[in-house]
Order: structure tokens, then C-alpha cells, then sequence
């Protein structure tokens, strides 16, 4: 359709069509809007690179200054000052950063060859009390700590001295201390949790860094803390929880025993770590074949007033050890607390709280410090607790609840009645089908169970079978023994009162109270102040009832050289198993 000559063929200025120059001109500006963003791109990666080289070659040797200044004042810290350090080189920097009511920290890093370094930490002060009446308060600092720390060419946060505030409160998240968190897997409908961050370094040196003299709290909010190794506690601290949501335990994947120590300084007698509180804490461990394998022990030697209030013991007694042990102590309490299954093997008559003596053997733990001098514990308190075995989500038995409490063997060699373990209450506990003992028929397999004790209350107490494990031999058992003991003038003080004992029927009979010949170191009447008063049994079948009345001396109170009848001692209402006699004979 373009105009043309008078011949038909097209004027020169139109030799080309015209749409077919507009079609070279788009397909030029398409090419060049595509190579131009190519071009850019490929530039600006090679920039990129460049940059992050360059950066690298600078993190490397000069530019260590702009991270470490970042750190120094994140989250609300500033810079106080640079610490010095022991050999400390040119290249070598620790700055100390602090905020108003938290945890000093400490930024460290190195331009030189990194090393390990030792850093001083100041210890932490209690504001405490008035002078004069003016409301002026003093302040008590406790002792510095050394710590061990990394200097690296990548700056490092270092946790320091925790803040304490004028409640005496440490705030244990604030301070350092890591919880990790449980999830819901929701495949198999049950709770797990993952625990991988050990506290326990962190801990020892929040502890290390408290003045002893004055009573603090270190409060830890809901979580899992995790630990491993020693815990050394520390006197005058309670270590407080959330009820039923603050865990303590063992990293998920670790096996084996985390050990709480309590120092004792040399001590000789019950001055060493003193007022300790665990309030509402949970213990968790974790079990395998039956056996629990990641046990928490304590170690408790030469203490006083160490108390326990409101806290849960979970498969964490190991299968050849205690979770108490409470050497050479005095003034121990557990109450209001809960305790949940226990190992069926391996010396099951091991009681979960054990009252003993500060001898070599008697200790599960010690280290060159512990003076074992037999010293007895004294005055030892468990009540309004639950020994409780552990069941499946239907409720079926897996494993039985533990010995509760008492000791299986005297440790002193000494033929003076100043070792003899005084002074022990179980009173208002709920015991529920506890672990089949080793040995039956010993003194050993009897839910209770002492040697070498006087003063020993059990009173008001809960104990029910339900058929799932096999019974003990005996109910209660106190019994003097000549192999490895003290050889007292007299064993006496046994008060047995106002149990009840639910479907309990062992043929062996409810009370022993045995002393071997030569355990006394002179002769004559040797067991006194025995009372055995207003003891229920429901669900004790009626023949093992009147058989225990029948031969009432050598089965339903069994002794090794008299014969002691109690009072008011019932089997379903109907079998009164002593006739109200109160009277003691003596053989």
C-alpha cells in the first residue's frame, strides 16, 4: 500500500517496508534492556564479593574494634572499663559492661594468637540491715571467683557477678542460668523435652560468689534447667521454683549421676553447710530396662538445717544408692513433697532418704575435705509426703515405689554409743506398693527399717498394697546388729503409733525389733521405751490375723530376747492383735 512511481515499483525513500524498521528498533531496545540489569547484577556481585573479602581481610586484623563496641552496649550496657588478666598481652581485651539491676558481663576478644585466660570475677553484694536507726544500709560482698575463658578473634559475652536485689533475690534467668523448654509431639500424643545447655559451671559460680553470711534466694522461673557433674551448694540460700513447672535435671541424651554436694570445710562436727531450703522443685530423671539412668544424689554430711518443702522426686534414686544420703547431720526436714518409682533391682532395700552416720562406706560422695569421724545423724524429719510407684498413662504399675526411709547398716566401729543415729520421724506420710526387697525375711525387707537408731517415731502414717508388687517381710523393723557397729549401752525410744496398713499381709508379721547377742556393750535390759499403740490393719486376711495373735511374740511383734505387747493394735476392726495389754515384759 505504499505510494509508488508511474511503473508500480516503490520510490527509493520507501525501498524498505516500514514495518519493518519499527520491528528492529523494538528488538534493539529489548536487547538493551537486558543486557543493561545483566550487567548490573554481574557488577554488583562482584562488588559484593569484593566488599565481603575486604571485610574479612579487616575482621581479621584491624577491624576487631566495631563488633566488640556493638556488644559492649546491646540491650541497655555500656563499657565501665577494660579488666586486666594474668599475662595479660597488647592484643588481649576483657571490658566489663554493666546495667542497672542485671548481671555484670564481660566483653573478651584478641587481635593476637587466641588462648585460654583466667578472669577474676568480684563477688556479689547484699545490701543488709540499718545503722544507727537512720535507715542506712550496709552492704556484704562475698568472695571473687576465678573462671577460665576463651579470648578469640570473634568477641565473645562472658556472664559475671549476678545482681542482687534488696530482697535478696537472684533471678536465675537473669543470671545466666539456660532453661530449655518441652514440646508437644503430637504424633504420639505424650510431652517431650529436649535439655541440651549444662548449668552447671554457671551455677557453681553464682553459688561461689555469695556471701555466705546472710540468707539469699535464687529464684528460677518455669523451665527445664539442665545439669551434669557436682552442683556445690552454698550455706543460707533457698533454691526456689515454680510448683510442678521449674525441672531439675540431667541433659536429655546424658547418662549418669548428677551429684549435689554440700561442702562441709573441714568440719568436724554439724557446722558445716548450713540452711539450705529446695522449695518446689522437680527432679526429673529418665530410666531405661527398668533402671533409672540419669539418678540426682545428695550428698549431705556434717549440715544442719537442711530442708526440703514441696518438691518432686522423679526416677532419680539410683539403683545402688540413696537420693538423700545424710551422713554426720542434723536438723533435716522433707515434707510436703512426692516421690515417684524407684529401681526394682540392684539392693532395692536402699531407702530413698537415709539417715547415717559421717563413716568411710556410709557416703556415696566425699571429697579430700570430709572428715569422717562417725558422727551420727540427729533429728531427722519426713512428713506429709507421697511414695508413689510409677504408672503408665492407664495407670498400670511399671515400677514400685521406694524404700522410704531408715538406714540397713552400721558404719562406726566404736564400742561408744556416741555414733548411734538419734531422732528420726515419719509421721503423716502416704506410702504406695513399695519396692520388694532383697533378702526377705532380713531385717533389711521391711518398709522401715533402722540399725543402730534410738528415738525413731513413725506415727499417723498411709501404707497400701494394691497387689502389684510383692509385700515386704516386715512393716517396721529397728534392729541391732554386732558385725561393723557401735555397741550402745541401751537401744530405746521406738514409738510405732495410729498407722494404717491396707491389705497388708506378709507371713513374716507387722514389727521386728532384733538385736543380735554382744550388741550392747554391757548386759542387761536393752531395749526400753517401746510403744506399739493404735496401728490399723484393713484388708489383712483373718487367718494371718489370729496367726499373728497366736504366736503374737515371734510373728506380730518379733523380738531376739523378750517380749513386748502393744496396745490397741487392730486387724479390720474386728482382731484386737494385742487385748489392750499395755504392759512391756521383759525376758
Amino acid at each position: 500500500n505504499h505510494p509508488g512511481n508511474s511503473n508500480g515499483h516503490p520510490s527509493p525513500a520507501h525501498a524498505l517496508p516500514h514495518n519493518y524498521l519499527i520491528r528492529q528498533i523494538v528488538c534493539i531496545v529489548v536487547i538493551v534492556a537486558c543486557a543493561v540489569p545483566a550487567a548490573i547484577a554481574i557488577n554488583r556481585t562482584s562488588m559484593v564479593k569484593r566488599a565481603k573479602a575486604l571485610y574479612s581481610s579487616k575482621l581479621k586484623y584491624t577491624a576487631h574494634a566495631a563488633i566488640p563496641a556493638l556488644l559492649e552496649r546491646e540491650n541497655g550496657y555500656h563499657p565501665v572499663g577494660e579488666v586486666q588478666l594474668p599475662n595479660k598481652r597488647d592484643d588481649d581485651h576483657v571490658v566489663r559492661i554493666v546495667k542497672a539491676g542485671s548481671t555484670d558481663k564481660y566483653v573478651c576478644w584478641t587481635t593476637g594468637s587466641e588462648q585460654a585466660a583466667t578472669l577474676t570475677l568480684p563477688g556479689a553484694q547484699i545490701r543488709v540491715g540499718s545503722i544507727f536507726g537512720n535507715n542506712q544500709q550496709r552492704i556484704i560482698t562475698g568472695p571473687s571467683a576465678a573462671i577460665r575463658i576463651l579470648l578469640r578473634h570473634r568477641p565473645t559475652v562472658v556472664l559475671g557477678t549476678p545482681y542482687v536485689n534488696d530482697q535478696h533475690v537472684i533471678n536465675a534467668a537473669d543470671a545466666g542460668l539456660v532453661s530449655d523448654s518441652a514440646y508437644n509431639n503430637k504424633a504420639d500424643k505424650t510431652t517431650k523435652t529436649i535439655n541440651t545447655t549444662d548449668n552447671t559451671r554457671r551455677l557453681n559460680t553464682i553459688l561461689a560468689l555469695l556471701p555466705t553470711t546472710v540468707h539469699k534466694t535464687i529464684s528460677f522461673p518455669t523451665g527445664h534447667f539442665s545439669f551434669t557433674g557436682v552442683i556445690r551448694m552454698a550455706s543460707n540460700v533457698t533454691m526456689l521454683g515454680v510448683a510442678s513447672k521449674t525441672f531439675i535435671q540431667q541433659p536429655t541424651h546424658h547418662v549418669g549421676r548428677l551429684v549435689i554436694w554440700y561442702p562441709t570445710g573441714r568440719a568436724r562436727g554439724y557446722d558445716g553447710m548450713h540452711d539450705v531450703t529446695w522449695k518446689n522443685m522437680y527432679f526429673q530423671g529418665r530410666y531405661a530396662n527398668r533402671t533409672p539412668i540419669q539418678p540426682i544424689f545428695q550428698s549431705i554430711i556434717h549440715a544442719s538445717n537442711i530442708t526440703f518443702d514441696g518438691c518432686t522426686f522423679k526416677m532419680i534414686q539410683g539403683h545402688l544408692s540413696h537420693l538423700l544420703d545424710v551422713d554426720g547431720s542434723t536438723n533435716v526436714t522433707v515434707r510436703n513433697s512426692t516421690v515417684i518409682g524407684s529401681a526394682d533391682q540392684g539392693q532395692t532395700f536402699k531407702e530413698v532418704f537415709q539417715m547415717d552416720v559421717a563413716a568411710l562406706g556410709a557416703t556415696g560422695y566425699n571429697d579430700p575435705d570430709t572428715v569422717l569421724n562417725n558422727l551420727p545423724t540427729t533429728h531427722m524429719t519426713i512428713e506429709h509426703n507421697d511414695f508413689l510407684p510409677l504408672r503408665d498413662n492407664r495407670g498400670k504399675l511399671i515400677l514400685p515405689a521406694p524404700a522410704p526411709f531408715g538406714t540397713h547398716m552400721a558404719y562406726a566401729p566404736t564400742p561408744s554409743d556416741s555414733s548411734y543415729i538419734r531422732y528420726g520421724v515419719f509421721k503423716d506420710n502416704y506410702v504406695e506398693d513399695p519396692v520388694s526387697y532383697e533378702g526377705a525375711g532380713t531385717e533389711n525387707s521391711a518398709v522401715i527399717h533402722f540399725d543402730a537408731a534410738d528415738n525413731i517415731t513413725i506415727d499417723h502414717n498411709t501404707f497400701v498394697w494394691t497387689g502389684e508388687t510383692p509385700q515386704p517381710s516386715w512393716a517396721v523393723a529397728l534392729y541391732a546388729r554386732s558385725w561393723r557397729m557401735v555397741k550402745p549401752k541401751e537401744w530405746h525410744g521406738i514409738t510405732i503409733t495410729d498407722n494404717v496398713f491396707k491389705r497388708f499381709a506378709p507371713n513374716r508379721g507387722a514389727f521386728a525389733l532384733y538385736r543380735e547377742a554382744n550388741s550392747v556393750s554391757v548386759p542387761g535390759e536393752s531395749v526400753t521405751q517401746v510403744v506399739v499403740s493404735g496401728n490399723k490393719f484393713e484388708g489383712t486376711p483373718v487367718r494371718l490375723a489370729l496367726q499373728w495373735l497366736h504366736h503374737y511374740s515371734t510373728m506380730f511383734i518379733a523380738t531376739y530376747d523378750q517380749q513386748i505387747i502393744g496396745s490397741n493394735n487392730v486387724a479390720d476392726g474386728t482382731i484386737h492383735l494385742d487385748g489392750g495389754d499395755t504392759r512391756i515384759h521383759r525376758g
